[in-house]
C-alpha cells in the first residue's frame, strides 16, 4: 500500500514516478466522469431504477479513463473483437476498469463475489498472472463455461501489442445516488469460482 497521496514503490516500479503520480491522479477523475454521465443518464430516464445508469456507466468507464489519459506519451488504446469498448493501455499495462461495490468502507481485496465481466475475465484468463491455485480435473469432467469459450480473436488482437501488456485491475465503488465512492488499482490472478487472488494493491484518492 501506499503512503497517503504518494506513489508506492510498486507502482513506481512499474510507471516511473512522475507518471505514477499523474495516473493517481487523472484515474480518479476519469472514473468520476463516467458515473457523473451515468447519474445524468439515470435522471434523464426519469426512472427510478438503476436501468439507465449501469450500461451509460459501464461504456463511460471505458471512454472516460482513455480521454484523461490519451495525451500522456506511454497512452496508447486497442478496440477488443466483439465489444463496444476500447481499452487504454499505459506502458504496456492495460488498464481495466471494474466495479466491485456499491457502497462505502469494502475492501477490495476482500471481495468474495465472482467476477461478472466477462471481458476482465478473458483478459485476466489471457494476459493476467496465473493462480496459485490448481482446480483438480477429473476424467470427463465437462469444461466450464469460461474453459469452453473461444478467445482466439481477442488474442490475436493483443498478441499483435508489442511488448505484450499486462494487466492492471482499477477496482472503483460507486452508486447513483453517491456517485464514487472508492478507487483503487492492483494486480490479480483469476482463481477457480471467477475469484480474484489477489497481489499488489494500492488505494488512490477519490476527488470531491
Amino acid at each position: 500500500m501506499g503512503v497517503a497521496g504518494q506513489p508506492s514503490r510498486w507502482s513506481i516500479e512499474k510507471f516511473g514516478r512522475e507518471l505514477a503520480r499523474d495516473l493517481r491522479s487523472r484515474i480518479p477523475n476519469a472514473l468520476r466522469r463516467a458515473v457523473e454521465l451515468a447519474q445524468d443518464a439515470r435522471k434523464a430516464s426519469a426512472l427510478d431504477t438503476d436501468h439507465a445508469f449501469g450500461p451509460v456507466r459501464w461504456k463511460q468507464q471505458y471512454e472516460s479513463l482513455h480521454e484523461q489519459l490519451r495525451d500522456l506519451p506511454a497512452v496508447t488504446d486497442v478496440h477488443p473483437p466483439g465489444t463496444q469498448v476500447r481499452v487504454t493501455i499505459c506502458q504496456d499495462h492495460l488498464l481495466l476498469p471494474w466495479l466491485y461495490a456499491r457502497r462505502r468502507g469494502v475492501d477490495m481485496r476482500k471481495v468474495g463475489g465472482p467476477v461478472k465481466s466477462q471481458l476482465v475475465r478473458d483478459l485476466l484468463i489471457l494476459f493476467g498472472p496465473k493462480s496459485d491455485y490448481e482446480e483438480p480435473t477429473l476424467p470427463d469432467m465437462p469444461l466450464s463455461p469460461d474453459e469452453a469459450r473461444d478467445r482466439t480473436l481477442l488474442r490475436e488482437a493483443i498478441e499483435r501489442l508489442t511488448p505484450r501488456p499486462k494487466v492492471l485491475l482499477i477496482g472503483f465503488a460507486c452508486n447513483s445516488d453517491d456517485g464514487l465512492l472508492a478507487v483503487s488499482w492492483g494486480e490479480a490472478a483469476l482463481a477457480p469460482g471467477r475469484k480474484l487472488e489477489w497481489g499488489p494493491v494500492e488505494d488512490l484518492s477519490t476527488p470531491n
